[in-house]
């Protein structure tokens, strides 16, 4: 499968906030998307989008792991892609990086160049 996005404004990757007291399946974990299996309480992960602030700003822990953001959740494994849509440094919290699609190997510069590598993306395949 694959999903494909667009940024607005400053999601945070895998980043933990206040609101999120234990980062588990059942709770927030991800700004992104997440594909999962099973009833409330016994949920199982498939795979993860996750959307990072910024390609190019050193603000690392709200960034994509791969380019020194916050790891994630132990249950995700490697199973997630994370891209940002954000080619600056800055961000206007209203704004549609819509120049950029996420999820989809391309524009992936600066500090997350790495991320594009895996040579499956942007498709995702679990059996």
């Amino acid at each position: 499968g694959r999903f494909r996005g667009y940024q607005i404004g400053s999601p945070d990757a895998f980043q933990k906030w206040n609101y999120a007291i234990q980062r588990d399946i059942e709770t927030y974990y991800v700004d992104g998307i997440t594909v999962t299996y099973g009833s409330p309480g016994s949920r199982n992960h498939v795979y993860t989008y996750a959307a990072g602030w910024s390609e190019t700003a050193n603000i690392n822990q709200f960034g994509c792991p791969c380019a020194g953001g916050t790891a994630p959740p132990q249950f995700v494994d490697s199973d997630y892609y994370c891209e940002s849509g954000n080619p600056g440094p800055g961000w206007i919290g209203t704004q549609l990086y819509s120049s950029d699609v996420l999820w989809d190997r391309q524009q992936c510069g600066g500090n997350e160049s790495t991320c594009c590598n895996p040579p499956d993306l942007p498709w995702f395949c679990k059996t």
